[in-house]
């Protein structure tokens, strides 16, 4: 029987991608070292990269019914304009949720596919063989051994599997602090200024947004020559603080449920492979939460790398197929990185970041500049560099209304109408246990293209031979 994919850490990224194997019926673990979910998450919203990732897996719908639509869009709280922005209507559809109930709506689905998820297990010894890891853990029971084809860690910026592996984790220096926390008020009594995210005179952020019934979900961080010492829970007092220096009114809230301070350090691991062990999410790239780039980052992540281990544990993989995460991801978390941290050099010390804050507020008028800007920070451009060929621009992008069509996680070729559709259909039987078929959605302004169960487009017609990109994405045919 085949040792499963081990996922340590049961958070956004972790559960999406155990639900990316598990949908591939691929036999995974997920360990985590918390004995119950945790509801206390600084992330408030996920952007239209988010939800796009979401719908490709029919998931959107039950967290649409949970959230609100996003307000807008922004760089460094300067407002950007996403209904400007022509093409897929996904630009600007991401929603106000908390991070927590995506959790929820995660593990539901991987539980539903039948995920081992593991609470109260933490992490304290990695050995790895030519075909196999090892994890030694450490539980309220004692301590225990699990084996696995592969071990991912998705246990966050601190990762102890990161550290196990000896995976270094270089950065910009950028180490940003502030609190999160659940307040109960009446939304009536608030002040303008506790609804919505600003960037005030002094250089610091304040976010407040609805968590639920009566619950408001606040964010703060005041930037100063040295971030706040450690994380971990905070008095009521030193909450309302923060909250009225920010916006210059005290919160009228009739109480705190809970705040703790945060910290998030601008970093990118040297590699997300050594050996049989992978990075993934924060434990492959961190930076401070801003405008849902985070979130969208790690779960590409997931979906990136998801369905190249359920192939390779099926033995259909072709040669190199899982090389191409480190080779695909690591630049874009290192690009995601580095837009965040031009996000934090917009706003502090705020006196010298005045001038560079009203130059680019003046070329986001431009609709260029609006467009590169809006894509950026929604995580919507994504588009993998595929060899020379990708000079073709279908190629490494995603089609969007294509994603109905990939609730399966299989591979799926778009098919145009023609006699040339129905001989690439003969050429793709080949593959039909990994590969669908459908006619070309309505709004996809494409010919035939081939996607990649993450919704990748490798091959479109006439940028080369569909077996060959068949051959090279899916291995060899039945």
């Amino acid at each position: 029987m085949t040792d499963p994919v081990i996922v340590v850490g049961a958070g956004p990224t972790g559960l999406m991608l155990a639900c990316e194997l598990g949908l591939a019926g691929a036999p995974v673990v997920v360990v985590e070292r918390r004995d119950t979910p945790d509801p206390r998450s600084p992330g408030q919203a996920v952007n239209a990269a988010v939800m796009e990732l979401l719908a490709q897996r029919g998931l959107a719908n039950e967290l649409r019914e949970a959230g609100l639509p996003l307000p807008g869009a922004h760089f460094s709280l300067l407002w950007l304009r996403p209904e400007e922005v022509s093409g897929p209507q996904r630009v600007g559809g991401g929603l106000l949720v908390p991070q927590s109930k995506l959790a929820e709506v995660l593990e539901r689905r991987a539980r539903t596919l039948g995920v081992d998820i593991r609470r109260g297990q933490e992490v304290t010894e990695l050995r790895q063989s030519a075909d196999s890891v090892t994890l030694r853990l450490r539980s309220a029971d004692g301590e225990s051994t699990v084996r696995g084809s592969y071990v991912v860690a998705a246990d966050g910026a601190g990762s102890t599997v990161r550290t196990l592996a000896g995976i270094g984790f270089p950065g910009s220096g950028w180490t940003v602090s502030g609190i999160v926390g659940d307040v109960e008020a009446d939304f009536s009594e608030l002040a303008v200024n506790h609804l919505g995210a600003h960037y005030t005179a002094s250089g610091g952020v304040y976010s407040g947004a609805p968590a639920g019934p009566g619950v408001l979900r606040v964010i703060t961080t005041l930037f100063g020559d040295e971030p706040a010492a450690g994380a971990g829970p905070v008095a009521p007092k030193e909450l309302q603080g923060e909250i009225e220096a920010l916006t210059g009114h005290r919160l009228p809230a009739r109480e705190v449920v809970w705040a703790e301070r945060f910290t998030s350090v601008s970093g990118n691991a040297e590699r997300y492979r050594a050996g049989r062990v992978f990075l993934a999410g924060d434990a492959a790239h961190s930076f401070y939460p801003l405008g849902g780039l985070r979130l969208s980052t790690c779960l590409q992540d997931a979906v990136n790398l998801g369905w190249k281990l359920a192939a390779d544990l099926a033995g259909w993989a072709p040669p190199g197929l899982l090389d191409t995460y480190h080779a695909e991801r690591h630049p874009e978390g290192e690009r995601a990185r580095l837009a965040l941290d031009a996000q934090l050099a917009l706003m502090h010390p705020a006196a010298r970041a005045a001038g560079a804050r009203s130059l680019v507020a003046e070329l986001a008028r431009f609709d260029d500049v609006n467009r590169y800007l809006v894509e950026l920070v929604t995580g919507v451009d994504l588009r993998y560099r595929l060899g020379a060929a990708s000079a073709d621009p279908a190629l490494g992008g995603r089609v969007p209304a294509a994603a109905p069509l990939l609730h399966d996680g299989r591979g799926l070729l778009l098919l145009a109408e023609g006699a040339s559709g129905a001989a690439f259909a003969g050429t793709a039987a080949g593959w039909a246990d990994r590969v669908g078929t459908a006619a070309v959605p309505e709004g996809a302004e494409t010919g035939s293209v081939l996607l990649r169960p993450d919704g990748h487009v490798v091959w479109a017609e006439g940028s080369g031979e569909l077996e060959t990109a068949l051959k090279e994405w899916f291995g060899a045919p039945r």
